[in-house]
C-alpha cells in the first residue's frame, strides 16, 4: 500500500481518529523520522478539539481547547504541544472569528464553519470541528427546542391557534431537532409514542402555549420524556433568553 493510497483512504472515509489508521501506518513503519511520511504527512488527525461542534448565538464567545491522542508516533507530534506551540484557524471568519493564540471563537454571523487547530510555525492539521451560529429569532418567530429522551421513535406536531398543522416530525430515540416557524397567537403541541408490538402510534398527551406565555418567551423546549414504567409525558418549558435555531 502506498502513502498516497492511505491518504486517499484517510480522505474518503473522513477518519478522524489515528487509532483507525494504525494498521495502516504500522504496515509503512508509522511515521518515525527516517520515513518517507514525514511529520507534517501523517495524514492522521492526533488531537481531539473540545468543545466538540459549538453551537453559538451571534456574539457568543468561547475557547478551544486540543488534547493530544495517546500513543502517536513522536514524528506526527508538533514540537511544542503546549498551548503556546498551537495555532487556530476559523475557515470562514466572517462567521467565526478566531483569536488564533487563544483559541477563542466569536460568532459573528449565522452560518457553519470549520475550525482548526495546527502548529505554531508550520506544519499540518492537528485535529478539527465545526462551529455553528444559530439564525437569531425574530420578533415574528417561535422556536421550538424538540427533544425525543425516550428509546422509542415519538411523533410531535405543532398546530396555530386554529388547529391547522404548522409542522410535525417524527424522531427516533434519544433524537432533537430544532424548528423556526411563525408566531401564532398562541399554539399546540402534541405527542404520540410507538412503543414495541403496538400496530400504530399511542398519543401520550397535548398542551397549549397561549398568548401570554409567548409574549414572555418565544422559545421553548418540547420534549418527551421517560417516566420509569409508566407513558413517557410531553413536558413544556419556556426559554430564556430566547435562541435561535
Amino acid at each position: 500500500m502506498t502513502e498516497s493510497s492511505i491518504a486517499g483512504y484517510i480522505t474518503s472515509m473522513g477518519i478522524r481518529r489515528w487509532s483507525c489508521c494504525l494498521a495502516m501506518l504500522t504496515a509503512l513503519g508509522a511515521c518515525n523520522s527516517t520515513d518517507p511520511i514525514l511529520a507534517d504527512r501523517c495524514f492522521i488527525l492526533v488531537a481531539e478539539v473540545t468543545p466538540a461542534g459549538p453551537r453559538l448565538q451571534i456574539g457568543d464567545t468561547v475557547t478551544m481547547h486540543a488534547t493530544f491522542y495517546h500513543n502517536v508516533a513522536p514524528a506526527c507530534l508538533p514540537p511544542d504541544t503546549t498551548a503556546a506551540g498551537l495555532r487556530w484557524i476559523s475557515g470562514t471568519p466572517a462567521i467565526v472569528a478566531v483569536d488564533s493564540g487563544l483559541g477563542r471563537l466569536t460568532a459573528v454571523r449565522p452560518g457553519v464553519t470549520q475550525i482548526m487547530v495546527v502548529p505554531a510555525g508550520s506544519g499540518g492539521v492537528l485535529g478539527t470541528t465545526f462551529a455553528s451560529v444559530l439564525e437569531p429569532p425574530s420578533a415574528d418567530s417561535l422556536i421550538s427546542l424538540i427533544q425525543n429522551n425516550t428509546p422509542d421513535s415519538a411523533t410531535v406536531v405543532l398546530e396555530d391557534a386554529g388547529g391547522a398543522i404548522v409542522r410535525s416530525v417524527t424522531l427516533a430515540s434519544a433524537r432533537s431537532i430544532c424548528w423556526n416557524t411563525a408566531l401564532s397567537d398562541s399554539v399546540r403541541y402534541r405527542a404520540s409514542l410507538y412503543l414495541p408490538g403496538q400496530p400504530s402510534a399511542m398519543p401520550i398527551g397535548a398542551k397549549w402555549v397561549v398568548h401570554s406565555a409567548l409574549s414572555v418567551s418565544h422559545t421553548w423546549r418540547v420534549a418527551i420524556d421517560p417516566q420509569g414504567s409508566a407513558l413517557p409525558t410531553l413536558d413544556l418549558a419556556g426559554l430564556s433568553p430566547d435562541r435561535g435555531c
